[in-house]
């Protein structure tokens, strides 16, 4: 099975039988889980939230102004309408929430934390399509979201771990 969570999210599997299963990688509209995007749109939103009142203070709201070198945090709503829309950008702030929380923020550790889940359970999906639940196979980490390693991927792996008790882990 390889899992990939760079800028989007997608998960593959072929069994030993040469059975194929997929689950996520519908995009950011229909399917995004687990993804650089998605948690880089959920730190932005939080950062409002938190501007608005409707949320929790967050150390994002310094590091993602911070981070994109605007002198307020309403000058997020410029920036994220101005040109055409792109992934990438939003995405880019994945690494920003991984450093934040890193600095002990809440909302971010909760943002990795909810993704790494979102990840688990797509693995989960194409694990049980392979019919791979009592069986060993290999899991591919593929994707700038694992450089995230305390707060994704080792979040991600134990609970893997819980579930699968053959996995290995590449």
């Amino acid at each position: 099975i390889i899992i990939i969570a760079g800028t989007g999210s997608n998960c593959f599997g072929i069994n030993e039988k040469s059975e194929h299963a997929g689950a996520s990688g519908w995009d950011y509209i229909l399917a995004d889980e687990g993804s650089g995007y998605r948690v880089g749109l959920r730190a932005l939103k939080a950062v409002m939230r938190a501007y608005d009142g409707r949320g929790e203070e967050t150390l994002l709201s310094h590091t993602i102004i911070e981070e994109l070198k605007l002198k307020e945090v309403l000058d997020l709503t410029g920036w994220a309408y101005e040109g055409p829309f792109s992934k990438a950008k939003i995405s880019a702030l994945a690494k920003t929430v991984c450093i934040t929380a890193g600095m002990g923020d809440r909302t971010s550790i909760n943002i990795l934390e909810e993704e790494a889940e979102e990840a688990a359970i797509t693995v989960s999906t194409v694990a049980r399509k392979l019919k791979l639940e009592n069986k060993s196979f290999d899991l591919i980490f593929v994707g700038g979201l694992f450089k995230c390693e305390k707060y994704f991927k080792n979040v991600l792996i134990e609970k893997l771990k819980k579930r699968f008790l053959q996995i290995n882990f590449i």
